[in-house]
């Protein structure tokens, strides 16, 4: 399933997060198509698994779209991007990472740390049992407003975008495996093999967000993987919500997206 925006051809697929955020980049959808000649593909996941979603994404982009995208990937779907180019880089052209988790196991406690700072009473409890794998319906429907709350500056509540809905299952099943090519330190591989098959790296990262741009930025120079980064300042995980970077991040975008 996709939500197409604006008018074809379709050269850019926006991949949510999560895993199972659906629907979390609607609203970024519909402005990027506003200033856009080109239209907008919403990649909505429905599968349960890492390479079920690559091949699902491969889909989406072979079914609307006519040349070489480019992808925007958000939070876990920064990784999922890249996962996919690495495998079909004859469809993807660039990848935009906007607030990309670390790729090594070593920056992990820093996210957890600066997550639990900014949370007190029951939204901490909550993301203290997602942690330890006890997240019930009830907590999973709850999530979206406690990451909310723990990942981002400043909402602007003006600009702020349906949440969609969040698939805790697809959470669950994805996350483990995605972890896992973290701890076995595959990640960096896979960013080097998506580079190298020609597809351009981008980086856009909030200096505020809990998953710090170091844990993108140093693996990938370890690995002489070309990445263009930008650090936004007052800025958080999701900087299309953020009240003082969401102008400055369409911004980058745009200029982004002229580079071909």
């Amino acid at each position: 399933m996709v939500r197409l925006h604006g008018n074809a051809p379709y050269k850019y697929v926006l991949v949510h997060g999560g895993p199972g955020a659906v629907g979390s980049l609607r609203g970024f959808a519909e402005e990027l198509s506003r200033s856009s000649k080109e239209g907008v593909v919403e990649a909505i996941q429905s599968k349960y698994s890492i390479d079920g979603l690559i091949e699902e994404l491969y889909c989406q982009i072979r079914e609307n779209c006519t040349d070489r995208v480019f992808l925007i990937g958000h939070s876990w779907g920064a990784w999922l991007s890249v996962l996919t180019a690495e495998r079909y880089p004859e469809v993807v052209e660039a990848m935009t990472l906007v607030g990309c988790p670390p790729l090594e196991v070593e920056y992990v406690p820093e996210i957890i740390s600066r997550r639990l700072e900014n949370l007190q009473g029951e939204a901490r409890e909550v993301f203290q049992r997602l942690l330890d794998n006890r997240a019930d319906d009830e907590d999973m429907k709850r999530l979206p407003a406690v990451l909310e709350q723990a990942d981002n500056y400043c909402i602007d509540k003006k600009n702020i975008y349906s949440r969609g809905k969040t698939d805790g299952k697809m959470y669950n099943s994805v996350w483990n495996e995605a972890a896992k090519l973290r701890a076995d330190g595959k990640l960096p591989e896979s960013f080097k093999k998506a580079g190298n098959a020609g597809s351009r790296i981008c980086l856009i990262q909030g200096a505020c967000d809990p998953h710090p741009a170091d844990g993108v930025i140093r693996p990938l120079e370890k690995n002489h993987v070309k990445c263009e980064a930008y650090i936004l300042d007052q800025c958080g995980h999701s900087p299309f919500m953020e009240k003082y970077a969401r102008e400055e991040f369409y911004e980058i975008i745009r200029k982004i997206c002229k580079k071909r």
